[in-house]
This record gives structure tokens, C-alpha cells and sequence, in this order.
């Protein structure tokens, strides 16, 4: 068969998926089948028991209670609860519509989308650049994902220490290069202030997302890419015939869980700016924080909780049903 041929025919990437599958998957299923029927069902007992505890426990009975108060308004100083009905489901609808703060919230939730979108991928460009033995490739892999094993406390502090307005080193480069002009607070600013979290977002991100995607480039076949460089294809052909239909399991979960995550932005805003300034920066997380810890409002927490959870789901599921969809027409 030709270079060219077997290049085309990339886009049918339910093979690939068999072939992995075949090669990693295989092994262990026919071990687990040539047990008896007691001993199999008592493994698979034993292997769901921990996920299904910390699933019931941590997951669903916490569900549960949040939405059992988010009908009720609790006093955390008398342990009173008393039961509102929709008070508070009211409530949360009028500030959505209503309260700047957390018109706010909501918007910079939402623009964590693309945000964590555009995270993706530079991260597969940078997987696929050091997946062609590069240089040194181990320990530039070593310097992305550094920030993501660091405690988050303390890789916010340094990075709110290189955006000092007067000892950051941003600030000191740009007068260094006569662009005094570019100087600002970049934290305390309501036009960076958010952009600076942006940013912060992607460089504790992509390590991650690279470590994934690498693990993924690994299990492809070293045939495809030595098939496409006799084809003579450049590195964007590589990643739009090779690299995206071969890891796109990777791919679609990592956008699903950036998605997701989406709503669950907290501890970015809160250490940088704590939502500031004048709630430029505020998610929709660290306000429903606000709300349990300065007002006490648990109710009305609650109800704003069941609320975005609803509507992550609806967009998860979404983005879910596109992924696949675009899988089944494409590959």
C-alpha cells in the first residue's frame, strides 16, 4: 500500500481505536474470564465496592443535602431550619437577573469555556512538539507540568509576586524595554484583573492537560508517523490526520472535564483577587462561598448550587453529544 493511501485513509479512526484497545485491553479481559463465575463476580464486588463508598458518601448523599437545603432556610448560630418552599430558588433567579455581582460571576464563569478550550490546545501543540525527540524533550515536559504538582498557595504567591506593580518582574521588563506605558497593577486593574487569571488558569493547566495528551501520543503507532513523514506532510497535517483522530478519547474527556469545570472555578480568584477589583473577577464558585461563609445564607447557596449544576449538566451534555457526533461523522 502507498504513503498516500494509507494516510487517507486516517480519518477512520474506529480502527485505531479497536488496535489500542486490542493490544492494552485484551490480556487482562481473557485473565478475567478464565476465572469462575464466583470468584469473577467477587472481584468485580471488590474493585466497585471503594468507588461506589466514596461515590455514596462524598457524592451523592452531599446532592442529597444540598438539595434539601436549598428548600429550606438554616440558621448554622440555632440549627433552626425552616422550610421555604421555592423562596429561595426565587431568590437566586432575581440575582441572576438582577444583581451585577453576579451578572458578573456567571459571565466570567462562562468565558472559562473557551478559555479552557484555547488551554487544549496549546497543550496538543506543544505534546506534539515534544513528541518528535526533541532536545532535552524529558525535561521541558518536567518544567510544564511543574506548576501542577506544586500546592496552589504557593504558585499563587509567586505568580501575584511577578504581577507587582512596583517589584514584579512584568513590570520591571517592560521598563527595561521603554514600555513604561504597559505598566500597570495588573491585579487591581479591572481591565487585567481578569485576564491575569486567565492566564494563570493556562499555565497551571497545561502541564495536565499535557502529561494526558502525551500518555495518549505514546500509544499511537510509531508506523503512522513514519508513514506520514514518507508522505512528506508538515506538522499541522500530523495533527489534524494523526494526532487528533488517534488521542481524541483524551481529547473529548479533557474537554468535558474543562467544561465542567467551568462553574467549579474558585481558588484562582480567591487567592489572586479575591474576586476584585469591584467584582471583575468574581466566579460563580467563590460567590456562593461568599453567600455560606460572610451571610450565612445556606439556603440561598444551595439553590444557586442546584441551579449551575443543572445548567452544567445541560452544557457537559451538550458538549458531549457534539464530541461524539463529530467523531462518528469524521473518523
Amino acid at each position: 500500500m502507498q504513503a498516500s493511501g494509507l494516510l487517507c485513509s486516517f480519518p477512520a479512526t474506529s480502527l485505531i481505536r479497536y488496535r489500542h484497545w486490542h493490544q492494552h485491553h485484551k490480556k487482562g479481559y481473557r485473565m478475567l474470564m478464565k476465572l469462575p463465575i464466583t470468584k469473577r463476580g467477587i472481584f468485580i464486588a471488590v474493585m466497585l465496592a471503594w468507588p461506589l463508598l466514596h461515590y455514596g458518601v462524598f457524592g451523592l448523599y452531599l446532592q442529597i443535602q444540598t438539595l434539601l437545603y436549598s428548600f429550606q432556610f438554616w440558621n448554622p448560630l440555632t440549627g433552626k431550619r425552616t422550610w421555604v418552599g421555592f423562596d429561595n430558588y426565587v431568590s437566586a433567579f432575581k440575582g441572576m437577573a438582577n444583581d451585577v455581582v453576579w451578572i458578573s460571576a456567571i459571565k466570567n464563569s462562562l468565558l472559562f469555556i473557551p478559555v479552557n478550550l484555547m488551554t487544549l490546545a496549546i497543550s496538543l501543540v506543544v505534546a506534539l512538539i515534544l513528541h518528535r525527540k526533541l532536545p532535552f524533550a524529558r525535561f521541558y515536559r518536567i518544567v510544564y507540568f511543574f506548576p501542577s504538582i506544586i500546592s496552589i498557595v504557593v504558585i499563587t504567591m509567586v505568580f501575584s509576586f511577578s504581577l507587582n506593580p512596583t517589584q514584579g518582574i512584568l513590570n520591571g521588563l517592560l521598563g527595561l524595554l521603554g514600555l513604561e506605558e504597559w505598566q500597570r497593577a495588573w491585579l487591581g486593574d479591572t481591565k487585567t484583573a481578569l485576564l491575569s487569571v486567565f492566564v494563570f488558569y493556562v499555565w497551571v493547566t497545561i502541564g495536565w492537560n499535557n502529561v494526558i495528551i502525551t500518555g495518549s501520543l505514546q500509544r499511537i503507532p510509531t508506523d503512522f508517523f513514519e508513514v506520514g513523514k514518507l508522505d512528506g506532510i508538515g506538522f499541522w497535517k500530523e495533527l489534524f490526520s494523526i494526532v487528533i483522530p488517534s488521542a481524541w478519547p483524551a481529547i473529548s474527556t479533557l474537554i468535558i472535564l474543562g467544561t465542567s469545570g467551568a462553574f467549579t472555578i474558585f481558588l484562582q480568584p480567591l487567592l489572586l483577587t479575591n474576586g476584585g477589583p469591584f467584582s471583575s473577577s468574581t466566579t460563580v464558585a467563590l460567590e456562593m462561598y461568599r453567600l455560606v461563609v460572610e451571610k450565612n445564607s445556606y439556603g440561598l447557596a444551595a439553590a444557586y448550587g442546584m441551579i449551575f449544576a443543572l445548567l452544567g449538566f445541560v452544557v457537559v451534555w451538550s458538549i458531549k453529544w457534539l464530541t461524539e457526533r463529530y467523531e462518528t461523522s469524521e473518523f
